[in-house]
């Protein structure tokens, strides 16, 4: 597993089965190998066989909420991080997919508590910055959204996604010489960035 040789490890938790046939562990790395290599119906097959065997199984279930997000069962998802969660995962991963279904199924203010809790936990984890950062935004705490994108920019100078939401944060707030600064930095990490190209046009004849 840790060489990522993946197919290897499966021949052989499956060879370990024939001998210790009911045993969870075994299927929740089966699980998540099969899922590290996009199989995710088997994955998924894998994880139910181990929390069949063993509902304490907080890994099974928090693999499982990954497979679903994966392929946009949001609600189950959430539904699985909830089960591992009762089980006493308390980790950095799980406040944030937990988060980011909740961003997905539109309950900002739920997404917005577990981003949080994320970012908390883990200062350098860019992405749950991001997606907090955005939730701010559509809660329309814009303030508080743009200090969350400047962590990120300052972080990586090259996050065109981030200098696109504050080229429109700071153009709501009719900043537009600082919006489009970002909307050029924008394009300048990612030329074909359209949605940045678009904003730098708005901004422009705004300043017309």
């Amino acid at each position: 597993m840790r060489e990522g040789r993946y197919e290897e490890a499966i021949a052989y938790f499956r060879e370990a089965l024939t001998s210790d046939p009911d045993n969870p562990l075994v299927y929740t790395n089966i699980g998540s190998l099969l899922a590290r290599s996009g199989e995710y119906e088997q994955a998924l097959e894998s994880y139910r066989r181990a929390i069949q065997l063993d509902e304490g199984q907080a890994a099974a279930y928090y693999g499982a909420g990954n497979i679903s997000y994966n392929i946009e069962k949001f609600q189950e998802a959430l539904q699985f991080y909830r089960q591992a969660e009762a089980l006493g995962m308390d980790d950095q991963s799980l406040h944030l997919m937990m988060g980011m279904c909740e961003y997905q199924l539109g309950n900002h203010p739920y997404a917005l508590a577990r981003l949080q809790r994320a970012v908390e936990l883990d200062t350098d984890d860019d992405e749950a910055r991001f997606y907090f950062a955005l939730t701010l935004a559509k809660l329309e705490l814009v303030d508080e959204a743009i200090d969350a994108f400047e962590v990120i920019v300052q972080n990586d100078e090259q996050h065109a996604d981030a200098h696109y939401n504050l080229g429109i944060a700071y153009h709501a707030r009719e900043e537009n010489d600082k919006a489009l600064a970002h909307f050029e930095r924008a394009l300048a990490a990612q030329p074909d960035h359209y949605l940045a190209a678009h904003g730098k046009k708005r901004v422009l004849k705004a300043l017309e």
